[in-house]
């Protein structure tokens, strides 16, 4: 599974604006919950939170990977935020986050939640993709840039 397969240009959020990672997961939740098979916005936010209480999904570099099993989840899907101002996010590095890409799988999902995860650490770890998410003007050229084939992962 590709992490086009599972993003829309609809599930894309450009210099959204947010003031706290508990509304950040609040407008990820929403936006999950649009998908095709998604579940609730209120049980995916919930989730999100409780994976948070786990330790931060701050990967460094101003990134974050908030995620969650989720009951009544029909299948993975993912959402993707950029915004405007970062925020604290309790990231490894102290940087603040502004890159975001969610995902909700089903309550059943181990193995593929697992490759995912991995595959989009290993897409947010390469700093020509950050620097080209940061600077894209449109949900669809996000959506390019997630669709390209990823190049080794390299510093910040």
């Amino acid at each position: 599974m590709e992490l086009a397969d599972i993003l829309s240009s609809d599930r894309i959020a450009i210099n959204l604006v947010v003031s706290s990672k508990k509304t950040l997961l609040e407008k990820a939740a929403e936006l999950l919950a649009a998908a095709d098979q998604g579940g609730h916005a209120r049980d995916i936010f919930d989730s999100l939170c409780q994976r948070e209480r786990l330790g931060s999904t701050g990967l460094g570099h101003g990134v974050a990977i908030p995620h969650g099993r989720v009951q009544g989840q029909g299948s993975v899907s993912a959402a993707l935020i950029r915004l405007s101002t970062a925020i604290e996010f309790d990231a490894p590095d102290d940087e603040r986050v502004d890159l975001f890409f969610a995902l909700a799988v089903p309550a059943e999902c181990t193995d593929v939640h697992l490759r995912l995860l991995a595959s989009v650490a290993e897409r947010f770890g390469n700093h020509d993709c950050r620097q080209r998410l940061r600077t894209a003007d449109s949900a669809e050229d996000i959506m390019k840039i997630i669709s390209d084939p990823p190049v080794g992962t390299d510093g910040p």
